[in-house]
């Protein structure tokens, strides 16, 4: 059914949908038909048929102030987990492209559900999970009940695997972290086992009491601090406010051979032959594994507030297990949304937790080291774990986040064949396919010089690339389309998180000196290991720069490059334009896995030479003949005249004029150069004469020689001998060379024609 116009349009309510499991993204007309807006599908009256018939009536929206708690039937889950029979499997595949990873039943000891968590994945790297809880929730009204996203009304929650602990028979019970690693013990069935929800920082919000049954209980965390963290709470709370026996508590150590963050639902390493369980059995107790297990209860210490104000500081307790105080900056930083935000910002979003008459940022500081913490500064690096890292004993913390798709092996032609196509030159693909690998496989480092691609022609297929490298890099640490004012301008912060950045539309102007300005400005970005951030009303900081770049310009005199500039590659791109039919399997492959293939190949393409990268670019033709354009126009100015010895290098003098005879003396050719009208700083013309001038010796480098004139005066003299032919251009160096400083300025000064002394 898709004709709107046939149907009565009257909206009735929200509701459900059976197919793709969305809550209330199903929109039922008058008429008994319906549209999902999340499966984006007409459902028709029949389609319908399962859905209660008070849909035909609107009803208000829901206040959730008239629902009150209640727990589910046995085992019952809300109807978005049936994945059973052939809806269910519709459901289970719309979940699984929202990132459903699988969900955990809390039970009481009866097996009654109390709560449903959910675990999804960001992305399909799986560095990033999210815990979503489901509760069942009775209407105060028309006794009516649903399942809502949110815990379960009491405070304290049912721990995980309630119904087994209360069956079982054994002595000994033992709490992991986190309800994977509970899954994997409890199928080996060895000893019971439990956890609780929502990670290491909710311990302490669920009821233990039912682990107080056993004789021992051990604590099993995963391999890294917070893990240990949370199991010193619970050690606290197990002793000093339920009563357990110290001895009873026993706490699982690491040897060296388990590998950090290791937990029970992975796979033990190969160099080690004890497994999970032999670490259980093996647990000693807490107490002479934590000798001053007191000093470390005290860290963790919940802290002295009013009993008005408690609720407000578990609040910012919540909020704090995400949040990172950045000391340089004076802000706090959201590690989660990746967010930065002043204190007065931050203190006026969250004025209604004060606590003790406090600001929020203000108590949150004094909470640390122990509860809260802060940093010195913040960076992305890919070298490092995402979170609070210490980097040479200063905290720092880490806000990278990698790409949001995983390396599959497969077929990259396409790629090969279209980076051949974009230089006409298979070599010349080579080295760029090479610098891209170099930079993806050491992310986090700086190159020492960028590429710099000239291409007067559209649609020859930069733009693919630089799409195909965002989806390696990641959106958050590729910079796509960055127009060069911007780059160099003030307010930089468009470099923080940048990994690879692509500089577009790269021309400076025609102004030969304010290209010379532009040109040097960015040199600083492409080289320097730390950037000067400068943000509007923040403070300024030193940020690391692990960026690199390629830099892409439709104009072939861009920018001002010296013949001996070490910080570009530059290369000319075909001017071969391709259709639609070229470039049609291109995009399909690349929005397909074609990002994925490629990212396996550059993950492992041998580098040929990496200190390559570390060194001046390689001197190519196309950066000299760059270099040539980019030369002073009074440069050009003077070739011209050299090439047909007219102006100041006319052969034929008078008797007002000297005659030029092959060598000139800087300032004296200024003044010339002025003479004709053409404008350059003395600094232009010396550098003129460095470049075009030929030794004075044939067998090392000098590049002037004293002279002595008829005036007395001693200029120095630059060597410019004929261009051609060879036997002019020999004659005048044997000649010249051969000649001592007086006569070297008797023929410089000489006037109508050169006539040699006999």
């Amino acid at each position: 059914m898709n004709n709107r116009g046939e149907l009565n349009k009257q909206f009735v309510d929200h509701v459900p949908c059976e197919e793709c499991g969305s809550k209330d993204n199903m929109a039922v007309y008058a008429d008994g038909h319906g549209y999902c807006f999340s499966c984006q599908k007409w459902h028709s009256k029949h389609d319908l048929g399962n859905y209660p018939d008070q849909i035909k009536v609107r009803k208000k929206k829901i206040n959730e102030n008239n629902y009150t708690y209640t727990k589910g039937k046995k085992h019952e889950v809300p109807w978005s987990f049936d994945f059973t029979g052939t809806a269910g499997e519709k459901r289970k595949e719309y979940k699984l492209k929202k990132g459903y990873d699988q969900h955990y039943i809390y039970t009481d000891e009866e097996g009654n559900t109390t709560f449903v968590v959910e675990r999804q994945y960001t992305d399909e790297t799986k560095q990033e999970k999210k815990f979503i809880p489901y509760s069942k929730w009775q209407n105060k009204i028309d006794n009516s009940s649903r399942w809502i996203s949110k815990h379960m009304g009491s405070k304290d929650r049912t721990i995980y695997n309630l119904e087994g602990l209360s069956k079982a028979r054994e002595s000994t019970v033992v709490i992991v972290e986190g309800e994977k690693a509970a899954d994997a013990y409890i199928k080996q069935r060895l000893l019971p086992c439990t956890t609780w929800s929502s990670g290491a920082q909710s311990v302490l919000k669920n009821d233990w009491k039912p682990v107080l049954a056993f004789q021992t209980i051990v604590l099993f965390p995963d391999n890294d601090e917070e893990g240990f963290t949370a199991m010193h709470k619970l050690a606290h709370h197990l002793i000093t406010k339920l009563g357990a026996a110290k001895e009873n508590i026993k706490l699982v150590t690491y040897p060296e051979e388990f590998p950090e963050k290791w937990d029970l639902a992975d796979p033990v390493p190969k160099n080690t032959d004890t497994d999970g369980h032999r670490l259980a059995f093996g647990a000693l107790p807490y107490t002479e594994v934590i000798a001053n297990f007191e000093d470390v209860w005290e860290k963790f210490k919940e802290p002295d507030v009013s009993e008005k104000d408690k609720n407000k500081a578990d609040r910012l307790l919540e909020l704090s297990q995400d949040i990172v105080y950045i000391s340089e900056l004076d802000e706090m930083l959201d590690l989660q949304k990746d967010i930065l935000t002043p204190l007065k910002s931050f203190d006026n979003n969250y004025a209604y937790l004060k606590v003790d008459k406090k600001k929020p940022s203000t108590w949150l500081l004094e909470q640390e080291p122990e509860i809260f913490k802060r940093a010195n500064s913040f960076e992305y690096n890919p070298k490092r774990p995402r979170g609070l890292v210490d980097v040479n004993g200063v905290p720092v913390a880490n806000r990278y986040r990698g790409p949001s798709i995983i390396a599959k092996s497969g077929d990259v032609t396409m790629w090969t064949d279209t980076l051949t196509d974009l230089f006409d030159d298979a070599k010349a693909a080579h080295a760029a396919e090479q610098y891209f690998a170099y930079c993806f496989q050491n992310q986090g480092e700086k190159t020492m010089w960028a590429p710099l691609w000239i291409s007067p022609k559209k649609g020859i297929g930069k733009n693919w690339i630089t799409n195909l490298l965002g989806k390696l890099y990641g959106l958050k640490n590729f910079r796509p389309n960055l127009k060069y004012k911007h780059v160099i301008g003030k307010f930089n912060s468009w470099i923080i998180g940048a990994q690879f950045a692509v500089i577009n539309e790269v021309f400076l102007s025609k102004n030969f000196n304010k290209k010379q300005e532009l040109s040097e400005e960015i040199k600083d970005l492409i080289t320097e290991p730390y950037i000067h951030i400068e943000e509007k009303f923040r403070r300024g900081f030193d940020y690391p720069n692990t960026c690199n770049f390629i830099l892409i310009s439709n104009h072939e005199d861009c920018m001002n490059v010296a013949d001996d500039e070490r910080r570009y590659y530059v290369k000319k791109l075909t001017n071969k334009v391709r259709k639609r039919d070229y470039w049609k399997p291109r995009w399909e492959w690349s929005e397909g896995d074609g990002a994925r293939f490629l990212m396996k190949h550059l993950q492992e393409l041998k580098i040929d030479d990496a200190d390559l990268y570390k060194e001046r670019a390689p001197i190519t033709d196309d950066m000299m003949e760059l270099a040539r354009m980019s030369e002073h126009p009074i440069f050009k100015w003077l070739d011209e005249h050299r090439a047909a010895e007219t102006g100041p290098f006319k052969r034929n003098g008078s008797s007002d004029y000297r005659v030029f005879n092959y060598m000139v003396v800087a300032t004296d050719l200024h003044r010339v150069c002025h003479a004709f009208k053409q404008e350059g700083a003395l600094e232009v013309v010396i550098d003129w004469c460095k470049k075009r001038s030929t030794s004075w010796s044939p067998t090392q480098l000098v590049s002037t020689k004293q002279i002595v004139c008829n005036d007395g005066t001693r200029p120095r003299a630059y060597l410019l001998p004929p261009l051609e032919p060879d036997t002019a251009k020999d004659y005048w160096l044997t000649e010249l060379r051969s000649k001592g400083p007086t006569d070297l300025g008797t023929i410089f000064d000489m006037k109508g024609s050169y006539k040699e002394k006999m």
